[in-house]
């Protein structure tokens, strides 16, 4: 290897094997000219993320540039061959290559330095060669050679230059992080320049008249531009600022600058009486300022444009520097500045009102409607708030107006900090809305008035003018819809199959159109009859395979009568728009007020489980003889599409909304959450308690039974509720009206009775259940009735390094137990173990529990960034996969390689965030389209696609391929289709298809999710691949044993 780095090397420079005839020079004796002392070659030191270029920013003394070759260094590798537009990374090693020629003798007295370091000389060929290839690369090194030509080089385009001294560089450099200019500021904060930030000046007491052109008037939402870090002066008393004070006192610091003069006809004495000159205290969210005049300059520079201030460091022209359009609004308008004018004490300098730049002064006593005060906000104590220190919240005024601007503002607070929520004055409430009702919801789900508190972690804050009730947006709530007459086929993914307990969202009030008969929905029609009403919406599609017609006959698309809890409620599809506009996730549908779109523009997750499942809405298509009505979802939660009203089919079901009736009767807080515990049954898979809704202040009837899954081993027929109050209830009895909580009870016997009265008071015995947490989080007693039997596993505790491993009967840890029955006051304790990395990923999926068989490979793949959950909170271990999705992970396993070719697939659309990985996984041969130009990126992956996926990623891999299993064990191996059966068997033989508990491989079976992770965990485990940097350089999954580049066979650079 290392005796060709050298023949590697020198393709680099074509210039060498074009000379005819050369000798090493020492001079020579025909050529009167007079040698060289000294030649010193200059090159931009190379330096992270600057590009390398074409070599013609070289230079040398006296000589002529000739040749350049860029290349990657490789130790104990090719050197990797670049281009022009590459650019330096930091720390790799650059190997350069310069030639240069001169008539000119080189001697071996002529010194040759590189950008000032001396250049090593070597004699030969040999010698050189073994210089470089006993390069370490510790530090750089510069090795050169001079060579002389009585023929010239060859290259016609040289003509008939003869006599020629050639001095070859081979520069080894490693690229250093780049460097800061002089005259650039390292920015103090990670907010981005030239944005814009509103700030509440309402109580700062700012003299003058309010500039009419603000879009608040009362000034509780002001426009500043974020300028960034400046290099700049300020003054803290009155003076004509001298270059010298300039120099010394200007520093690095970060300015917010007001879009307008705030305020005018106001004089620089007056403003200087409230210390608004040379600052005054703010504060905002959490973040200390100082709001004032900037520093302007007691001087300018001559009439000629560009005017500047002088000193021209003073802030007004320093924000200039950065952007021309960092201070706004100047036509027509001075903005007074800090500085006295240098000619007279008594006159101030003024910025703005001919061009941003231009310079002017006035007597500090004058005011004018032509000369205001523009504020900027300095913020203090960066060193303390941190890079990350300012963070931005977007405020979605939620129809409402600022100005006459509906778009979503940002404001200012401290990262990690709580904030105040802020005003609603200066916003004006949507047209029509005479309400006084304001709060904000929160990215949190939750409701904020002006002035309360609200928590670090919400990012956005969404203005609401209009709620007909107090309950918490986004929560879920149960209803019982199985006595309803739903047509069609039960969703599988629904927890409760009975539906007795049907998860709804309530999405809040929102002004909207429904239908009350079939129709288009024209505007005129939706603004004439939209109206602010409140809704729950339910998660699934709870019915399939059923026709908008014989939902219709039901009464089920324009209403049918439903009651819950005491509340009455309308059960319906939701009206969804007649046609629609926009693509993917801008699509809308029209009209936009449609109670679809309506909903997600309060929050884009109130409507749930949306893809691969379209939802009936009301409306008809317009212009269509044949009866076509309106779907949504599917593809995007925003998705609309149209089928006949006659179409059945498992992808297009029925999404009820409930409309609350009489809103006015039940008043503002009518609704009440009564919260179930589930008493250690479940469900669906989750014992998690659940909320139902019931009319406040009433008393009402006890939920069923039916749907919850008893405690596992408990084959009793007991059921009762227990409520907050100590009383039983059966399903159906009535509970009384000031019960918060039901805890189901599936053993008790014969205790307790039911009824009315004192009677329903049991007489049981309580006992007290303690976790002992050993150093863990705390977890609350649990009080119960006797012999009630509790699972344990529900109940776990964290402890920063440390895995839990379970609760034991005893303090010494020898019995460990799952669950117990309370014959007595009992205490549990933790046992744990300490981890070899306490930065263990910790389960953030609600949807993921220890005792799901795939846990640990859902935990690996979240881990390791292989998937993610479909939300903060949910795995969806049993949703699917589509083969975009599969493309998008495999491609990502390698790194997010650039693909070489063009995408062929017309489906596929360009800047689709799978575009590039199926372009990838196609020319490897790792997936295959449907066709040569169709590829289906968004169908759901079945088991057997997913077996021939991973067998021709595995042989991409490099991946021992012999491993066969035996299919006629599964009693449906038939059924593997012939394209798969050769893949399906390496699958089972390599373990990563096991077989479904049923004995069968169900090839043509969507595969899930949690299916998917378990393979991705068994390939990545059985081929033993690590995560690394691959010979491309790109971070991906890759065979250890593949990481040195292989030693044999000859190749140029």
């Amino acid at each position: 290897m290392k005796k060709r780095i050298l023949s590697i090397l020198l393709t680099l420079c074509m210039v060498l094997c074009l000379m005819p005839t050369a000798v090493f020079a020492e001079g020579n004796e025909d050529t009167p000219t007079q040698a060289l002392t000294s030649v010193d070659i200059t090159f931009p030191k190379p330096e992270e993320g600057k590009k390398i270029g074409d070599g013609s920013a070289a230079s040398a003394s006296g000589l002529t540039f000739l040749e350049f070759g860029p290349a990657l260094w490789q130790q104990d590798g090719e050197p990797k061959k670049l281009k022009a537009d590459d650019t330096y990374e930091k720390d790799n090693i650059y190997l350069l290559y310069f030639a240069f020629y001169t008539q000119k003798p080189i001697t071996d007295e002529t010194a040759l330095t590189f950008n000032g370091n001396p250049i090593t000389r070597y004699e030969d060929y040999q010698a050189l060669a073994e210089a470089l290839n006993a390069y370490d690369g510790k530090e750089d090194a510069y090795l050169g050679f001079v060579m002389f030509s009585e023929k010239g080089t060859g290259d016609p385009s040289m003509k008939d230059l003869k006599d020629l001294y050639i001095i070859g560089l081979y520069a080894i450099i490693r690229a250093q992080e780049a460097q800061t200019p002089e005259d650039t500021v390292k920015e103090q904060f990670n907010l981005t320049s030239g944005g814009t930030y509103y700030f509440d000046l309402s109580a700062e007491n700012i003299l003058g008249t309010v500039n009419d052109a603000l879009p608040d008037n009362t000034m509780h939402y002001v426009p500043f531009t974020y300028a960034g870090t400046v290099d700049a002066y300020k003054l803290t008393s009155a003076m004509a600022t001298t270059e010298e004070y300039a120099k010394n006192n200007k520093y690095p610091h970060s300015l917010f600058v007001a879009d307008y003069a705030v305020t005018k006809d106001v004089s620089w004495d007056d403003l200087n009486g409230e210390n608004l000159i040379f600052g005054k205290g703010y504060t905002a969210n959490g973040v200390g300022y100082t709001l004032r005049a900037p520093s302007v300059g007691s001087g300018r520079t001559d009439s000629s444009e560009p005017y500047r201030g002088t000193p021209q460091s003073n802030e007004w022209d320093r924000m200039l520097d950065k952007d021309e359009g960092y201070i706004k609004n100047w036509s027509d308008m001075y903005s007074w500045g800090q500085d006295t004018w240098s000619t007279s004490a008594s006159r101030c300098a003024v910025r703005g009102y001919d061009s941003a730049r231009y310079g002017y002064h006035y007597s500090s006593w004058y005011n004018s409607v032509g000369l205001g005060f523009r504020p900027v906000l300095e913020v203090l104590n960066p060193d303390t708030l941190g890079f990350d220190g300012l963070k931005a919240v977007t405020l979605d005024l939620g129809g409402g107006k600022l100005g006459d601007s509906s778009e979503d503002i940002q404001i200012i607070v401290k990262n990690d900090s709580e904030f105040t929520a802020p005003a609603s004055d200066g916003l004006t409430r949507p047209d029509g809305n005479n309400e006084d009702y304001f709060m904000w919801l929160g990215s949190d789900g939750n409701l904020y008035a002006p002035d309360e508190s609200v928590p670090a972690d919400v990012t956005k804050l969404t203005a609401l003018f209009y709620e007909q009730f107090n309950l918490a947006l986004g929560g879920r709530y149960y209803f019982d819809l199985s006595a309803m007459g739903i047509p069609g086929t039960v969703n599988d993914a629904l927890p409760d199959k009975t539906m007795h307990y049907v998860p709804f969202t309530y999405a809040g009030t929102v002004d909207a159109y429904k239908l009350t008969s079939e129709r288009e929905t024209t505007e005129e029609y939706a603004q004439q009859n939209k109206y602010p009403h409140s809704l729950f919406v339910a998660d699934y599609a709870v019915k399939h395979t059923v026709s908008w017609n014989d939902l219709h006959t039901e009464g089920l698309i324009f209403g049918k009568d439903y009651a819950a809890g005491g509340v009455n409620y309308t059960l319906r599809a939701p009206s969804a728009g007649s046609d629609r506009t926009g693509l993917n996730e801008s699509q809308r549908g029209t009209p936009q007020s449609n109670e679809w779109d309506k909903l997600l523009d309060k929050n884009d997750g109130y409507i749930k489980n949306w893809n691969w499942m379209a939802s009936w809405g009301q409306d008809t298509r317009p212009d269509n003889s044949t009866p076509f009505r309106a779907v949504r979802g599917f593809h995007s939660a925003r998705g609309w599409e149209f089928n006949s009203s006659s179409y059945q089919n498992g992808i297009l079901g029925f999404r009820p909304v409930l409309e609350v009736l009489n809103p006015d009767a039940l008043d503002a807080d009518g609704l009440k959450a009564v919260t179930l515990a589930l008493g250690g049954g479940k469900l669906g898979g989750s014992a998690e308690d659940i909320q139902i809704i019931v009319k406040n202040g009433e008393s009402f009837t006890a939920p069923a039974s039916d749907g919850l899954t008893r405690p596992d081993r408990n084959t009793e027929n007991y059921f009762k509720w227990l409520g907050s109050d100590g009383n039983l209830y059966a399903p159906g009895e009535s509970v009384s009206a000031d019960v918060t909580k039901l805890t189901a009870k599936f053993a008790g016997g014969s205790s307790g009775s039911g009824g009315g009265g004192s009677s329903r008071k049991p007489s049981v015995t309580y006992y007290t259940l303690h976790f002992e947490t050993n150093g863990g989080s705390a977890i609350t007693d649990m009080r119960e009735e006797n012999n009630t039997r509790i699972s344990l596993t529900k109940y776990v505790p964290t402890r920063h390094g440390y895995t839990f491993i379970g609760w034991y009967s005893d303090h010494n840890l020898t019995n460990q137990v799952s669950e117990v029955s309370l014959t007595k006051n009992m205490t549990v304790y933790a046992g744990w173990r300490a981890d070899e990395n306490p930065d263990i990923v910790v389960n953030p999926f609600t949807d993921v529990s220890e005792k799901d068989w795939f846990y640990n490979d859902a935990m690996f793949v979240y881990k390791n960034g292989l998937m993610l959950g479909t939300s903060k909170t949910l795995f969806s271990p049993h949703g699917t996969v589509t083969r975009g999705m599969m493309a998008t992970i495999l491609w990502r396993m390698e790194g997010s390689l650039a693909p070489k070719g063009e995408n062929s697939f017309t489906d596929v659309e360009a800047g689709r965030w799978y575009a590039d990985a199926i372009t990838w996984a196609a020319e490897n041969g790792i997936f295959a389209g449907y066709s040569m130009d169709k590829f289906g990126p968004d169908d759901p992956i079945t088991r057997e696609q997913l077996a021939a996926i991973f067998y021709r990623y595995a042989d991409y891999k490099g991946c021992d391929m012999t491993a066969k299993g035996e299919l006629d064990k599964f009693r449906d191996a038939g059924k593997v289709s012939d394209y798969a059966r050769a893949a399906m068997q390496w699958a089972v033989g390599s373990g990563l298809i096991q077989g479904k508990p049923d004995g069968v491989l169900d090839p043509q079976g969507t595969a899930t999710r949690a299916e998917i992770a378990a393979m991705l965990h068994r390939f990545i485990e059985k081929y033993e691949l690590v995560q690394g940097k691959a010979p491309g350089g790109l971070m991906g999954w890759i065979d250890p044993k593949r990481l040195q580049i292989p030693k044999t066979g000859d190749s140029s650079v």
